[in-house]
């Protein structure tokens, strides 16, 4: 039996990004590392990294959910007692949106998207889990926030440049911050 507890976000927060990859509801948890995992059960950790591009724009940016993805080595089964799942964190002070928590199962080539609730099922070899943390709200103006900030955040792949562009203003080449970040704040996107 593997009892898993997936972190979630924090927002952000005045003069600070939120928070990556916490649990916020547990005070008692740890992170399962996957050597641990797939050593005592039938169990492969494809992927376990940080949520990218979905975390709410704002001076100070959202924090990022993780994505967990399992798959079942033999028959199981699972449940879910989750939330979060429906509404997005809310950003403050103009910032945006975050993104709210899903879960995936893919079975016999289908992917089925999963509530927050669900009871026990059985979970066929070859099925997969892919469960994604929240990503938290932005405070503050996102066209406020430090070029060089979002450039980072390109280069660290926590958003794209489309996004640096879009909801920041903020144009970002292979040379880093570029002078069309004036343009593109003063005059829109162009």
């Amino acid at each position: 039996m593997h009892m898993e507890i997936f972190g979630g976000s924090y927002g952000g927060r005045l003069g600070k990004d939120g928070m990556d990859a916490v649990d916020t509801l547990y005070a008692n948890t740890r992170n399962n590392p996957i050597e641990d995992i797939e050593t005592h059960l039938p169990l492969r950790v494809l992927r376990y990294e940080l949520r990218e591009d979905v975390a709410g724009a704002g001076k100070w940016r959202g924090g990022l959910g993780s994505v967990r993805e399992f798959t079942f080595l033999s028959d199981g089964g699972a449940s879910v007692e989750g939330e979060g799942h429906r509404y997005r964190p809310w950003g403050f002070l103009g910032g945006s949106d975050g993104m709210p928590a899903k879960l995936d199962l893919l079975a016999n080539g289908t992917t089925h998207a999963l509530p927050s609730k669900v009871p026990h099922m059985n979970i066929a070899k070859d099925g997969r889990f892919v469960c994604y943390g929240p990503a938290g709200g932005g405070y503050g103006d996102p066209r406020e926030r430090d070029p060089a900030k979002v450039a980072d955040d390109v280069l660290d792949e926590v958003i794209s440049v489309e996004t640096a562009l879009r909801d920041y203003g903020v144009v970002v080449s292979t040379k880093g911050v570029v002078a069309a970040t004036e343009k593109a704040r003063v005059g829109g996107s162009g």
